[in-house]
């Protein structure tokens, strides 16, 4: 499964994102996550900026918001200056830190596109969702089962006490329902399996 760049991104960059995308210890934020997150932006009717930031807002990832963005950011200089304008790579830079924290100002439409297209995932169906919580998990194995817990509730009683989940009113509409019961049945899960060595959230 190889996302199609549609003439996006330069043969070299191209490959030096996909090998990133590939490396061994992504179990969620790879290949896949890449390619059902672009084509929820083309559903969303994203721009060709948007797509490329959508290639690199994960391309350095070791698991630590917000340095991950950071450096994910300075990527985009890395690989594009000379190839894309000073003005695109600012935007693209820009839409790359804004899925850090998933928050976009009113009207900032190409910000709200990139941060549905990156949740999109949540409104995944029962099995999707269960398998990319798995591969999440996988990616924090340092992590024992009580810090997990305790650290995965935090993260979902978040999301839940936001009034919605999605900015754009697509994404509202096709993925909000599904995420927050998503959600809300995992939060549930985590708390009935608690333990005296994994305490309650």
């Amino acid at each position: 499964m190889t996302p199609d760049t549609r003439g996006l991104l330069p043969g070299d960059v191209r490959e030096e994102l996909l090998r990133r995308w590939s490396e061994p210890h992504r179990h969620y934020h790879g290949i896949s996550h890449l390619v059902d997150g672009l084509a929820a932006l083309d559903a969303l009717g994203g721009s060709t900026l948007e797509r490329i930031a959508f290639w690199f807002h994960d391309a350095v990832h070791s698991n630590t918001t917000p340095d991950d963005e950071r450096a994910s950011a300075a990527l985009v200089v890395d690989l594009l200056e000379g190839q894309r304008s000073p003005a695109d790579i600012a935007e693209i830079q820009r839409l790359v830190l804004l899925t850090a924290g998933h928050v976009t100002g009113q009207g900032d439409s190409s910000g709200q596109r990139i941060c549905d297209a990156d949740l999109s995932a949540l409104g995944a169906d029962d099995e999707v969702y269960r398998r990319n919580v798995r591969g999440i998990r996988a990616e924090l194995p340092h992590l024992s089962d009580a810090e997990w817990v305790l650290g995965r509730s935090a993260f979902l009683s978040g999301f839940l006490d936001r009034d919605h989940f999605f900015a754009t009113v697509f994404g509202r509409q096709i993925w909000e329902i599904q995420a927050r019961a998503n959600m809300r049945r995992e939060l549930q899960e985590l708390r009935a399996a608690c333990t005296d060595d994994v305490p309650k959230p």
